[in-house]
């Protein structure tokens, strides 16, 4: 007869926890297991093992129920299943907090290296091993075309980016994570692409580069994807042939990407003119061939218009304004259905603005085109709110918005509304990205400004240690702490105010070296500073060392 006694009863209790405990792990570990031995399951199979455990382990506790709690109330059997519901959930917690993490990417350790990120497929009608052998033989090709200088990885297979998104107008993911996959492997470019096949067989695949923030100076927004003009492949690519072709093809196409990476070797080392020089050889072989290379001609034309820009910084006189000018005319050619196109948009405003306010950079009243200031600002508006420019791009132009609204008020144009105050507080807030730190080190030394122009020296001074402390570019380093001697001086705080000067001076002379600045720009600041601290000190007297 059956056992009834509690004994008995607590017996079965026990030995039926225990069976469900036991089937509720054993699956999760068994992943673990084979994780652990190095076959790293992939999410897709995961989840369908998981599942697959799931409908497993609800079919033998519905059996239990049914067997052991059939007679039992229906609030005892809800009990049941949400015990054992708890027990797998469990498990499954434990499988996902104990797995192993994927293995770390190899780092390049030079510093013009370039990383092949694999191609993706528009539809998900291509073999993914094929796309990685394409990816792969591309790399191995490139490697021996371009100079030694230079190292090429493929990361195909190795690297889970959302390549499928490089036609999207919003591929924030796209860009965050192959940020972070620049910085792990260290890749100066990453190059990627896109393949489509038409219903004729016809393969299409479109190349694109990936920019790094970090490379270009002060232009960081200029980070990102850029689509290449497409290759055809009359045949598809399931032959090893046709394979070789599209290989072949974009393998003759490298010469252009070298020499681009080449500049931007160049130009972040100091030497924006050489870098200007090679950017225009680029685009007049893409005039002379008719035809796009690896590298699509708009963003050669956006980046020869920036290292234009970035020389003018240091001219004046007609120098700057004939580099403007002739920056302004690549940004024009770029038209705005252009993968570059809102990129463009961004850098014709702060043309623009440039031209406007002219070399001085004072907005003293009188000295400015205030038409051309209320166009600046009333675009940059509307690109800081535009969902189909990058995060990046929507923080430099909030960042630059600040930036004309507070020459706007310093130029007397305008009365302060608290529109500087909040595009900086919106920098502020902005997420972490790779280059947003000068930004935000760019809208603090705009908040600086504006806390000097309403009185308040104290709130300047501390605004602009901080965008001292966070910014790397020399010219405007010099210029900030340039505004940190004035204040200081003006609060009577002389030794603030001379360590302020002189650390101006060492950084104009660093730019004076590396071709940034001239050397009569770095006169104006030694004749202005002397004339600053004799004041200064005729003012608060030799003696005093700290403002009150």
């Amino acid at each position: 007869m059956p056992d009834h006694s509690p004994d008995g009863g607590h017996r079965a209790s026990v030995w039926l926890w225990s069976l469900l405990g036991l089937f509720a792990a054993c699956v999760p570990c068994a992943l673990l297991v084979v994780e652990k031995l190095g076959s790293t399951l992939s999410p897709v199979p995961l989840v369908l093992a998981v599942l697959a455990a799931l409908a497993g382990y609800v079919l033998a506790v519905r059996a239990v129920v049914g067997e052991r709690f059939g007679q039992y109330p229906r609030r005892s059997r809800i009990l049941v299943w949400s015990a054992a519901a708890v027990l797998f959930l469990g498990s499954v917690a434990v499988l996902l907090a104990f797995r192993p993490p994927p293995p770390p990417l190899t780092r390049m350790s030079g510093a013009r290296d370039v990383a092949v990120a694999g191609f993706a497929a528009e539809g998900g009608r291509q073999d993914r091993q094929v796309l990685n052998d394409v990816a792969a033989t591309f790399a191995h090709d490139m490697a021996a075309r371009i100079p030694t200088a230079t190292a090429v990885r493929s990361y195909a297979g190795a690297a889970s980016l959302p390549l499928a998104q490089l036609t999207d107008t919003r591929s924030g993911a796209l860009e965050r994570k192959t940020a972070r996959f620049a910085d792990e492997t260290n890749a100066e470019i990453v190059v990627g692409g896109l393949v489509s096949e038409d219903q004729a067989g016809q393969t299409t695949l479109r190349p694109a580069v990936y920019v790094r923030a970090d490379q270009i100076p002060d232009s960081p927004e200029l980070t990102g994807w850029f689509l290449g003009a497409p290759v055809l492949v009359a045949r598809g690519w399931e032959s090893a042939r046709a394979r070789a072709q599209l290989t072949g093809e974009l393998t003759r196409q490298i010469g252009t990407l070298a020499q681009f990476v080449d500049a931007l070797d160049t130009w972040r080392n100091g030497s924006p003119a050489e870098a200007g020089r090679i950017l225009a050889r680029l685009l007049d072989a893409e005039r002379q061939a008719g035809a796009g290379g690896f590298v699509p001609p708009d963003l050669v034309r956006l980046f020869h218009g920036h290292a234009l820009e970035d020389q003018a910084s240091g001219e004046s006189g007609p120098g700057r304004e004939k580099l403007l000018a002739a920056a302004r005319a690549d940004y024009l050619a770029i038209g705005p259905d252009s993968p570059a196109g809102r990129r463009a948009a961004l850098s014709l405003q702060g043309n623009t603005y440039r031209r406007a306010i002219g070399p001085t950079h004072s907005c003293k009243p009188g000295t400015v085109r205030a038409t051309d200031l209320a166009q600046v600002s009333k675009a940059l508006r509307a690109l800081a709110a535009d969902p189909g420019i990058t995060e990046l791009g929507r923080i430099k132009a909030t960042a630059n918005l600040a930036q004309v609204e507070q020459c706007r008020i310093t130029a007397r144009l305008v009365k302060d509304n608290g529109t500087v105050e909040r595009a900086v507080a919106a920098v502020r807030a902005a997420p972490d990205l790779t280059g947003s730190a000068d930004l935000r080190a760019f809208a603090e030394s705009i908040a600086a400004v504006n806390a000097a122009g309403r009185g308040d020296l104290a709130t300047a001074v501390n605004r602009i240690r901080d965008a001292i402390a966070h910014g790397q570019e020399p010219v405007q380093r010099a210029v900030w702490h340039g505004l940190l001697a004035s204040w200081s001086l003006a609060r009577c705080d002389l030794a603030t105010g001379r360590t302020a000067q002189q650390d101006a001076l060492t950084q104009l002379t660093a730019a004076e070296r590396a071709g940034r600045a001239d050397s009569a720009r770095v006169r104006r600041y030694e004749q202005a500073f002397v004339t600053e601290l004799r004041r200064a000190e005729e003012r608060c007297g030799t003696s005093r060392g700290h403002g009150q």
